[in-house]
């Protein structure tokens, strides 16, 4: 065994478990973040377990062996809450979302008189892993069974799910981020697959039951550049992680306030109330901000605030925070206290959560650039 490759995973499940905790600490998207949050940590304790064998500490503390086993059968089930969560319609935690845990239980159960054995006689099923019992044998392609059929319901949310996604560049972002993630792990199910046959034609029956066999390294070296990938991703556009909007139905023409209960006089108060929010305490500044909150800051209902924008400003509500936080990345782009402040930082500073959702906004409100805008800003002063 290599020297290096547990110094690998304690690297990753430290990486898991930061962005676990980084996840479960967020406000916004309590539900869907949270059990992503759940779902790093369950990679990093497999991580951490990796770093156990790896480094042989197993040999010196034997009783640890095979409590990571039982984790597997929690990938499919945390990770179909995740995107169940993170697509609207949000529907929380139900009772019978238990059942999602019983796969887990159940291998708890099977694996129960191994765990009850000592130390010694843990090791030496280890290192034979022939001599393994039958039922822990079948673990493994009940495990690629089970995240199989989780990854078609995952596919299946998404596709019904889709047309009640509000069609902005952030959830843009984060559907893209939804089929990256699902075809991440449908790469790792089939990897797991591919080293299960090899293994069966090398006898180690069980992947996550072996001491030194190169087919368990190959699978959690990719599981620790899959956790990587995320905290990369999630870090550098926290978009991903917040939960998506759903798509209001556009309203049929109709005459101006017709059936609102709206005059003209409240109109124009909501209008001036709105503009006086956005220029003094700048809401916009929030990349989470949305059309609820706003109107619930207001005192109103979203339906007026949103007849308000269509009606006397011709905006929708994404025309109009991104304006602010155009104008407001325009003011910190051309303010040389901001010269050391890269282009994305002013961004994110004003509300975007994504380079690309600012690039694309600040282009088509000014025509340009923020790089290019700062560059002429410069050259002007």
């Amino acid at each position: 065994m290599s020297g290096w490759i547990h110094v690998v995973y304690v690297l990753g499940a430290v990486q898991g478990l930061f962005l676990a905790a980084v996840l479960a600490s967020r406000a916004r998207g309590v539900g869907a973040n949270r059990f992503l949050a759940a779902l790093m940590a369950v990679f990093s304790v497999d991580l951490a377990m990796a770093a156990y064998h790896a480094s042989g500490t197993d040999a010196a503390v034997p009783a640890l062996i095979g409590l990571d086993v039982p984790l597997a059968f929690l990938y499919g089930p945390l990770l179909y809450l995740y995107v169940r969560e993170l697509l609207p319609p949000a529907t929380g935690l139900h009772p019978r979302d238990l059942l999602h845990a019983v796969p887990f239980a159940l291998c708890v159960g099977v694996l129960l008189p191994f765990y009850l054995q000592s130390g010694a006689e843990k090791l030496a099923v280890l290192q034979t892993p022939e001599a393994q019992p039958w039922a822990m044998a079948a673990l493994t392609p009940f495990k690629i069974g089970l995240g199989l059929a989780y990854l078609v319901a995952i596919v299946v949310r998404v596709r019904q799910r889709r047309p009640r996604v509000a069609q902005t560049p952030e959830a843009r972002a984060t559907l893209r981020w939804v089929r990256h993630l699902t075809v991440s792990v449908t790469l790792l199910l089939g990897l797991a697959g591919v080293l299960f046959a090899l293994g069966v034609r090398e006898t180690v029956p069980a992947l996550g039951l072996t001491a030194d066999s190169w087919l368990d390294d190959v699978m959690l070296l990719g599981t620790t550049a899959f956790v990587y990938a995320v905290g990369y991703l999630g870090l550098r556009q926290p978009v991903l992680f917040a939960p998506l909007a759903e798509a209001v139905e556009a309203p049929a023409a109709r005459p101006r306030y017709a059936r609102s209960g709206m005059d003209e006089a409240t109109a124009s108060q909501i209008e001036a109330d709105l503009l006086a929010l956005m220029e003094t305490e700048h809401p916009y500044r929030r990349g989470d901000l949305t059309l609820a909150e706003l109107a619930e800051a207001l005192g109103v209902s979203p339906h007026n605030l949103t007849e308000v924008l269509n009606t006397r400003l011709q905006k929708s509500f994404y025309d109009l925070v991104n304006g602010y936080r155009v104008r407001d990345a325009q003011a910190r782009l051309a303010d040389p206290a901001f010269a050391e402040w890269t282009v994305l930082a002013i961004g994110m500073e004003s509300g975007f959560n994504a380079k690309s959702s600012f690039n694309a906004a600040f282009k088509r409100h000014t025509g340009t650039t923020p790089a290019r805008y700062r560059q002429r800003a410069a050259a002007e002063a």
